[in-house]
C-alpha cells in the first residue's frame, strides 16, 4: 500500500493510493459520495488478488484532495489524466460505485481508448429518472438539489458540517441510514464488522479538509451531468445493479444501461447497493481483468 498526492498544474493537491500489487494490472475506482481513495484499499483488501494494481484517488474537495472552484463531472477528467501520466500508465480499467459512476462514465468518455474495460456497479443513473424508491434520506436530498440547488447546498453545508463535528453523531447517522437499508445491506453491515467499521472511516477520511466536496457531489449528481452516455464508444461496458437497491434504484441502473450502446447489463434481483459489490466483487474485478488484457493485447 501506497499513498500520496500529486501536485496538479494549476497547485491543486490530488491525493491517492495505491493498493495491492504495484506491478499487476491496474484498475482505477471511482469513489461513491461520500468517499474517499480509501474505497480501493477495502475493495482490494477483500479480493485477495496478486495480479491487480488498485488504485483510488480524491475528486476536489473530497479527502485530502484541494477543493476546485466550478468542478463537475467533465473536469474531473483532467485530475484522472494527470494522476495516469505521472504513474506512468497508459491503459487502465475503471470501477465506478454508486455516485462514482458518473464520473467514471465522464472520463469514459474523455479517454475512450485508454481506458480499456469499464464497471458501472450500484451506479446513479440519469438525474432526470428522478428519486422514486430510494431510502428517504437519499430521495429528500435528491429532490431538493433537483428544485432548488442553491438552497439544498445551503442546507446540506450545514447539516454535513455538525456531523462533521461530531464523529459519534455521524457514526449514529450512518447507522440509522443502514436501518433502512434492505435485508441483503443490512445483513452484510451486521455479520462483518471489519466491513462496516471501514465504511465509516471512509465517510470520516472523505471529510478530512471539510464537506464542500460532499456539498458539491450530492447536488451535481441531481443536476444534469453534462454527459450523454449514448455517445459513449467503448467496447467493454458492463453495468451491475442489484433489485433490492433502494440507494439508487434498479430503474436508474436500467436506464442508464439502455442508454449506453454494448453495454452488458447485470441486474442481481436479490442483491441491494452494498452486497452486490461485496459478494459480487470477484466476478466483476475478474471481467474487468479478462476485458482489459483482451482490449490492450488488441
Amino acid at each position: 500500500m501506497m499513498e500520496d498526492t500529486l501536485k496538479l498544474s494549476d497547485g491543486r493537491l490530488l491525493a491517492y493510493g495505491i493498493y495491492g500489487n504495484r506491478n499487476g494490472f491496474p484498475i482505477l475506482d471511482f469513489h461513491g459520495i461520500p468517499g474517499s481513495r480509501r474505497e480501493a484499499a477495502l475493495i482490494e483488501k477483500y479480493l485477495a488478488r496478486e495480479d491487480i494494481c488498485f488504485i483510488g484517488l480524491d475528486r476536489p474537495g473530497c479527502g485530502h484532495s484541494s477543493p476546485k472552484s466550478n468542478s463537475n463531472l467533465t473536469t474531473f477528467g483532467a485530475d484522472v489524466r494527470a494522476l495516469l501520466d505521472h504513474l506512468g500508465i497508459e491503459r487502465f480499467a475503471a470501477l465506478g460505485y454508486s455516485g462514482g459512476g458518473p464520473y467514471a462514465l465522464a472520463c469514459a468518455s474523455q479517454m475512450p481508448t485508454r481506458m480499456a474495460a469499464l464497471a458501472l456497479v450500484s451506479s446513479l443513473g440519469p438525474p432526470e429518472i428522478g428519486a422514486q424508491d430510494m431510502i428517504a434520506n437519499n430521495r429528500e436530498k435528491f429532490n431538493l438539489a433537483q428544485r432548488m440547488p442553491w438552497l439544498a447546498r445551503l442546507m446540506l453545508w450545514w447539516v454535513f458540517s455538525s456531523l462533521r463535528r461530531d464523529p459519534q453523531r455521524l457514526k449514529k447517522q450512518l447507522q440509522k441510514i443502514w436501518q433502512q437499508m434492505p435485508a441483503p445491506d443490512r445483513q452484510v453491515l451486521q455479520q462483518d464488522q471489519f466491513f462496516a467499521d471501514s465504511m465509516l472511516a471512509i465517510t470520516q477520511d472523505a471529510l478530512a479538509l471539510g464537506v464542500g466536496g460532499w456539498v458539491d457531489e450530492e447536488v451535481m449528481a441531481a443536476q444534469p451531468w453534462g454527459v450523454d452516455p449514448r455517445t459513449l464508444r467503448m467496447a467493454h461496458v458492463q453495468l451491475w445493479h442489484g433489485g433490492m437497491d433502494h440507494n439508487v434504484p434498479v430503474a436508474m441502473g436500467q436506464a442508464l444501461a439502455a442508454q449506453i450502446p454494448g453495454c452488458q447489463t447485470h441486474i442481481l434481483p436479490e442483491e441491494g447497493h452494498i452486497s452486490l459489490l461485496y459478494k459480487y466483487g470477484q466476478e466483476i474485478v475478474e471481467n474487468l481483468i479478462e476485458a482489459g488484457f483482451r482490449q490492450t493485447s488488441s
